[in-house]
């Protein structure tokens, strides 16, 4: 075994090898340091590694390491599907409010105003814009199979609604520069360690495949926006488009409908069963087919007000959140876990500026389940 350094010991900024993968990522990047040991190969001496650089976040409440002498080596390692899961849902936590702020920044909604459109054309276009590459219309049928859980009998007018009144071009502008002007009141032009932390989603979004992901691949299409502010807020909205098209590809593959989706998500969320739901365009009997569905196939309880999770649809829940999680292994594996660890820690106290400045309605994290 490697001794490990002391504290004069530099260790190279370029990760070796780790079995057959090698990060080419630079990490020279600010942050706190963390206690160092030597890089190693073998999986017992990541996991020690990673117990001390946790154990430095839980005592100081600061990210892992420093530009200088870290074994960034944790990059590229295979990880197990409990650690997947647990970077990758907490990575989704901080970088939901941030990505999200666009549906509820009174920036976005004047400049949406201008055009002429109410919330829902505004809503289901500027979303579904970018699967065209930002060109030209895309159709409510696309931006209902791209949106996944929505009702197409509101999808499809309200785009056709949209597109009378203005063009992918000046929707997609219109949404970028109420973003920014919505976020920037909120974090500033330029937040402290915001290029780190862009840089860092970048590598997880570069790592990420497009296959079957129509939003996430638009998003990718339309470029960097060029500000600081407006490149943290693409790069988080990929990442954010990117686990939904996979949640949808994830339930999709479990046979669950649209409606069966939400009606399961409420539940998993501990919410109120159906308001949500409605939210997406469902009517009532439509919604009651769904749950009296759910109940045949035994994943289900009660009535609506009083409905409840099976043994067997918890498992089915927990099966879909865990298939979601394993499709994100691409991008929290490109980062590895103590660069997601300090990623996670600079986007959080962004994400909750952005909560308490009731730009995003609620702190993701008071809902998912670890």
């Amino acid at each position: 075994m490697t001794a490990r350094p002391d504290a004069a010991t530099k260790v190279p900024r370029t990760a070796p090898a780790v079995g057959n993968a090698v990060s080419t990522l630079d990490y020279d990047l600010t942050a706190p340091p963390v206690p160092q040991v030597a890089v190693r190969s073998q999986r017992g001496d990541v996991e020690e590694y990673l117990r001390h650089a946790r154990a430095h976040y839980e005592n100081t409440g600061t990210p892992h390491y420093e530009n200088t002498a870290v074994p960034h080596y944790v990059a590229g390692v295979a990880m197990n599907d409990a650690e997947i899961r647990n970077l990758s849902r907490r990575l989704r936590d901080v970088a939901e409010p941030i990505a999200g702020a666009v549906y509820f920044l009174p920036e976005c909604s004047d400049r949406y105003d201008a055009l002429g459109l109410d919330r829902r054309p505004a809503y289901f276009a500027s979303r579904g814009a970018c699967i065209g590459g930002g060109r030209g219309p895309v159709p409510g049928e696309v931006v209902v199979a791209a949106f996944g859980v929505f009702s197409p009998a509101v999808v499809i007018p309200a785009v056709a609604q949209a597109w009378s009144k203005t063009t992918a071009p000046e929707l997609l502008q219109a949404r970028l520069d109420g973003t920014v002007e919505g976020l920037t009141r909120i974090l500033g032009a330029a937040p402290a360690s915001g290029a780190a932390a862009t840089k860092r989603l970048r590598v997880a979004a570069d790592a990420a495949g497009g296959e079957g992901r129509h939003l996430f691949s638009g998003l990718r299409s339309l470029g960097w926006p060029g500000s600081p502010i407006g490149d943290l807020w693409r790069a988080t909205d990929l990442v954010r488009e990117h686990r939904g098209d996979s949640h949808i590809a994830a339930w999709i593959s479990h046979g669950i409908g649209p409606v069966e989706a939400q009606l399961l998500l409420e539940l998993w969320w501990r919410m109120p069963v159906g308001p949500y739901t409605q939210g997406r365009g469902w009517t009532d009997p439509e919604i009651a087919a769904s749950w009296d569905s759910l109940m045949a196939r035994e994943l289900v309880t009660g009535t609506m007000a009083e409905g409840a999770f099976t043994d067997a649809g918890l498992d089915l829940r927990a099966s879909i959140e865990a298939a979601t999680d394993r499709q994100e292994r691409p991008l929290i594996e490109a980062l590895g876990a103590t660069q997601c660890e300090a990623l996670i820690a600079q986007l959080h106290p962004w994400a909750m500026a952005v909560v308490e400045a009731q730009a995003y309605p609620v702190d993701p994290s008071t809902r998912t389940r670890l």
